[in-house]
């Protein structure tokens, strides 16, 4: 049997968030499917357990984080003198931990390695077998149009940031300061996307169009498509879960760039035009992690559940799914899940982006505000079998293009 070591940022399981769930089922696939062994080493998020690992991992090593003198000395170094590695790239860089890797690759002679992320790419660079770089998006394309969208909100130094003392937590977030280090930041990226892209075999993405303009900036044809799936059978489930009338439900990790600005764009310029129409209308956020910032929103009709049970319930109980995204890359697996269990979405074309829906057929892709208010006031109060037909069409379309059996497909042009 041959042996695979995925390297992760967070352990692949349980599938509890969009990267799990997508790493959980590579893994999955190419046990099950494909017959090779798994062996995962992984970083360790608050609160995650081994001891869920599921049959089809054989074995998972668990690593510590750099320390925050590691990680200052790494930023200070490596990113802004050196020009050398990307924030992305030096908040997980440690040559301590590159030491422990290399000793359970020595120990373990994997046939391949996928490093999970551009973060822990620079840890199996030189393995002498096959190497896959697992990028799932460009974040460089992320970031840039960030940038162009909402530089007010942007923090390029993620969680680490408030690891500081607050002094330097309020220089850094300066306004100015923080276009500098992004400008920086989106540069270095492109630099050690294209490095990644000599030094691995193969550089994974799941959405078409980003692995085409990949393979153009390293002027290789090396991206692989492996498309996310849905678990189409659990989403799709009929719970018989009662509707609240004039509900509109959004999901989402809240402490994710795209998705606060995205829920806070919608809840300032189309929410007030919403409820001008229908003043009984609510809007449930379904997701962890709201800052202060977001939760000042909070009231009778705009609502946060936090994380909930089973996200089929939260937004089951509701009538309409949006998704108002102003910036981000890949596909975006909250629409995906939505669609599968037969609710009518409402989307940005950044929403929709490598997603091939039709619009108007399998969801609404609105154009501005006013057409994304339109849009939602129209669900709320047409028919029911408006609202069930674009439903049921959504159905179809995720049944037919994003179950798994598509990625197996994909995965097996490079493992067998």
């Amino acid at each position: 049997m041959k042996k695979l070591l995925l390297l992760s940022e967070r352990l692949p399981y349980p599938p509890t968030s969009g990267t799990k769930n997508l790493l959980y089922n590579y893994c999955h696939i190419l046990h099950d499917k494909l017959g090779i062994e798994i062996v995962n080493i992984s970083f360790l998020e608050q609160d995650e357990d081994v001891s869920k690992k599921p049959d089809f991992i054989a074995r998972t090593y668990t690593l510590p984080n750099p320390s925050g003198f590691v990680k200052l000395k790494n930023i200070i170094f490596k990113t802004f003198l050196q020009k050398q590695y990307p924030l992305q790239v030096s908040l997980f860089w440690d040559s301590k931990i590159k030491e422990m890797i290399d000793k359970i690759v020595v120990k373990e002679k994997p046939d391949y390695v996928i490093a999970d992320f551009i973060r822990t790419t620079e840890y199996l660079k030189d393995f002498k077998g096959y190497k896959i770089a697992d990028l799932q998006d460009l974040l460089s394309l992320r970031y840039q149009r960030q940038l162009a969208v909402d530089p007010e909100t942007i923090n390029p130094y993620g969680a680490y940031l408030y690891r500081l003392p607050k002094i330097i937590q309020v220089i850094l977030q300066k306004s100015f300061i923080k276009r500098t280090v992004m400008k920086t930041e989106i540069n270095l990226l492109k630099s050690f996307e294209t490095r990644v892209g000599k030094q691995y075999d193969r550089v994974m993405f799941v959405a078409k169009k980003e692995a085409e303009l990949f393979d153009q900036m390293i002027g290789e044809n090396k991206s692989l498509v492996a498309p996310l799936g849905v678990d189409y059978d659990y989403f799709s489930e009929d719970l018989h879960v009662k509707k609240i009338d004039k509900s509109i439900a959004f999901m989402g990790a809240l402490n994710v760039a795209h998705n606060e600005n995205g829920i806070i764009h919608f809840i300032e310029n189309c929410m007030p035009v919403i409820q001008k129409n229908i003043p009984e209308a609510v809007l449930y956020v379904i997701g962890g992690n709201a800052s202060e910032k977001l939760k000042q929103y909070e009231s009778e009709h705009i609502i946060f559940t936090g994380r909930v049970p089973d996200v089929r319930v939260a937004i089951g109980k509701c009538e309409v799914f949006i998704c108002p995204l102003q910036f981000g890359s890949g596909i975006k697996t909250k629409n995906l899940e939505a669609m599968a269990m037969g609710m009518p979405v409402v989307t940005t074309s950044i929403g929709a982006e490598n997603i091939s829906a039709i619009n108007g057929r399998d969801w609404i892709v609105a154009k501005d505000d006013s057409s994304f208010c339109e849009s939602v006031i129209n669900l709320l109060i047409k028919d029911e079998r408006y609202k069930k037909q674009i439903g049921q069409n959504a159905q179809k379309f995720v049944s037919n293009y994003f179950t798994w059996s598509v990625t197996e497909n994909a995965l097996r042009k490079v493992f067998l």
